[in-house]
């Protein structure tokens, strides 16, 4: 197992070539993170009477409660507690009515900027007008504020639809481990699951500090951190300290061959195509089926298959 390389400063041109395109996880240091607008105090004060989406250690709906009231029920303990809930308080996925986090995001827009090193342009998802997305402002798949006290665990997945995965993190500390993609089918678990996310085994099942089998990476990330969790990689993650962090995914052009394989393998079955079509409409573009998101992109994709095969 291998520590998680940790890089101080990356430009946006580095970040493509040595890990979009490479596919490669990395851990980069925030350059305008201010860790005094992130406490659990300015959060309630700010959003305390908003409710939110509690989840379980992966992604089965619990319950909604308000802000306020997670915060007074499990932050502030000082050992690890069982069954610790998960606040992954998302921006709107689906055109349905829910305790979604877009007034929060709004509220909080003030206290973070777009770290500098991440592409603006150049994404396949989430689909613009503008042709340029701000996760600060701007909806993006799985975009979230998690809030999450001491011991609360994300149980090892993969992120839907060939999408890489952000996490900036804002307050508390999480240890995480990543295993290679090539290795999905040894994780896999015995028990059918139909979600895009889980179906793999719970590698930390006797002791949360030890996971089994052995990862590929480790890694332990503070406030100012920002992790990148590129498509297809596994990755199970421990709240260290009671923890905020804001998450977001996103397909970049120079990354998306297995995006593009995804769709014209006709996904149907796939529950979360439901959120990537979302997406596409927000955009004004209306898709029954992934065949027509392939017809609409084609020549799109075939430039990008020529440029990344060549």
């Amino acid at each position: 197992m291998e520590n998680i390389e940790y890089r101080e400063s990356l430009t946006e041109r580095e970040f493509v070539e040595e890990y979009v395109k490479e596919n490669r996880p990395v851990v980069v240091k925030d350059s305008h993170f201010k860790a005094e607008n992130w406490s659990p105090e300015i959060l309630a004060e700010l959003a305390g009477d908003l409710e939110v989406q509690v989840y379980d250690t992966l992604f089965a709906l619990q319950e909604v409660s308000t802000l306020k009231k997670y915060l007074d029920d499990n932050f502030g303990h000082k050992d690890y507690r069982e069954q610790v809930r998960y606040v992954r308080w998302y921006n709107q996925l689906k055109a349905v009515d829910h305790a979604w986090g877009d007034e929060a995001f709004d509220r909080f827009k003030h206290l973070w900027s777009k770290p500098e090193f991440l592409p603006a342009t150049d994404l396949l998802v989430p689909a613009s007008t503008s042709g340029s997305s701000n996760p600060v402002v701007d909806g993006f798949p799985y975009r979230g504020i998690l809030i999450a006290a001491k011991g609360a665990r994300t149980r090892l997945h993969t992120d839907p639809f060939c999408s890489d995965a952000v996490v900036a993190q804002f307050y508390g500390t999480k240890d995480f481990v990543m295993y290679r993609p090539d290795r999905a089918e040894e994780l896999r678990d015995t028990v059918p699951d139909s979600s895009s996310f889980g179906g793999f085994i719970d590698v930390r099942p006797n002791a949360l500090e030890k996971c089994k089998p052995e990862p590929d990476y480790h890694g332990v990330v503070g406030p100012g951190n920002v992790v990148y969790v590129p498509h297809g990689w596994l990755h199970d993650v421990l709240v260290v300290d009671d923890s905020v962090s804001i998450t977001w995914n996103f397909v970049h052009e120079m990354g998306s061959l297995e995006f593009i394989d995804y769709l014209m393998e006709d996904p149907h079955a796939d529950p979360e195509l439901e959120v990537l079509k979302y997406f596409y409409s927000r955009a004004g573009e209306y898709y029954s089926s992934p065949g027509e998101i392939v017809k609409n992109y084609s020549e799109k994709f075939a430039e990008i298959e020529d440029t990344l095969t060549a």
